[in-house]
């Protein structure tokens, strides 16, 4: 009797300390309507964070910033730069890489939806100033948004040959983009007060190689980059070396100019995220359905618009794919016209009418509501 006594404690015993070192997920409010405790990217994963968003999704839906006028005039529109981290590149030279950001000047509303947007390039050329002109539209409307630089180059390729490198290095370039994400990611999100952006209502918009970069950072972890370059992490560090200290939240991706995931498969029931995609069937450079990597043939393969749109659609995940069926990388789309996809998707998001919806550049062929 006296075993099985001490057998039973003992069994108690074990329990509490597991559930002490594994505390029960909180339920996600609707959303966002209250404190959420899990990062949304990174699914089963708990964190000590019961800060909900400074705007509720309902404040954001019932005003009339965020959507498509233009409420701020651009010449009150204030801005900044700086730089918010230092990383050495692919030859091992120390870069600074720098930001620019705008917002609302005067305005009442304390703290702002913010979009941090990361320019295309092939991973090889490019500069944020390519993004500025999306941040200031975006910031007429009553968003926060930052445009970053990030560190190019890799071995073997060129801006005249992206294809001279191999997959390893390519996907080294996805990387080190990926952690200056990251890190631009948590210089704003540590100093949200000074900008004034609500660290829970963040949407991540890339072009080309930054569409690429944006879903990698949403779907990826250390341990897929690993599966496709082995020794990644112990050659470049951490992916997120702040992911424990400086949490947040990000609401949806909105892309342009292509996209590209290695694999659709990275996409989930757990980790499916709201996106916008602008992306021609015939483009050249990322496949609009499957392809290689910047389109060269020896690097890995990679997944278009349409695959990943399948997939949200599989899991009843709201999306906006607008598609053109011409050829080449360059979209037709105003500049106006891709802000204003992207604040209305936003809009639509935040009055709880998410829906999937397809358009053959301006027509649109399917929209469907979600439950």
């Amino acid at each position: 009797m006296k075993q099985l006594y001490w057998a039973y404690g003992l069994v108690i015993l074990i329990g509490m300390l597991v559930s002490c070192r594994y505390p029960a997920p909180v339920p996600k409010p609707i959303d966002g309507e209250g404190p959420d405790t899990t990062v949304p990217n990174k699914p089963d994963t708990v964190i000590i964070d019961t800060i909900p968003a400074k705007n509720p999704d309902s404040s954001l839906a019932n005003t009339a910033r965020f959507g498509n006028s233009k409420i701020f005039d651009e010449a009150k529109l204030k801005s900044s730069k700086g730089i918010f981290t230092k990383a050495a590149d692919y030859r091992g030279r120390i870069t600074d890489l720098n930001y620019e950001f705008v917002a609302p000047g005067d305005d009442t509303l304390r703290f702002r939806p913010f979009v941090l947007m990361v320019h295309e390039g092939a991973f090889l050329f490019g500069d944020l100033g390519n993004e500025m002109g999306k941040a200031r539209g975006l910031a007429q409307r009553g968003y926060a948004a930052a445009a970053i630089n990030y560190r190019l180059g890799f071995n073997g390729a060129s801006e005249t040959y992206a294809c001279g490198g191999n997959s390893q290095e390519a996907v080294r370039a996805v990387y080190r983009a990926v952690q200056d994400t990251y890190a631009a990611i948590h210089y704003f999100v540590d100093r949200a007060e000074e900008f004034g952006i609500d660290t829970r209502q963040i949407m991540l918009a890339g072009s080309s190689a930054g569409a690429i970069t944006v879903t990698a950072l949403v779907y990826m972890n250390e341990a897929d980059f690993e599966a496709l370059a082995p020794g990644i992490t112990k050659a470049l560090g951490r992916l997120d070396p702040k992911a424990e200290d400086s949490p947040f939240r990000v609401r949806a991706l909105l892309t342009q100019m292509g996209y590209g995931i290695f694999n659709d498969e990275y996409i989930n029931a757990s980790n499916a995220m709201p996106t916008v995609f602008f992306q021609r069937i015939g483009d050249n450079v990322l496949p609009y359905y499957r392809g290689t990597f910047l389109s060269c043939p020896t690097y890995l393969p990679m997944e278009g618009a349409k695959m990943a749109a399948d997939q949200l659609k599989k899991f009843k995940t709201p999306f906006e794919l607008n598609y053109e069926n011409l050829e080449g990388h360059h979209l037709s789309y105003p500049e106006e016209y891709v802000i204003g996809r992207y604040a209305g998707f936003m809009k639509r998001l935040w009055s709880r009418n998410p829906r999937q919806i397809t358009n053959d550049a301006y027509k649109t062929v399917e929209d469907v509501g979600l439950k």
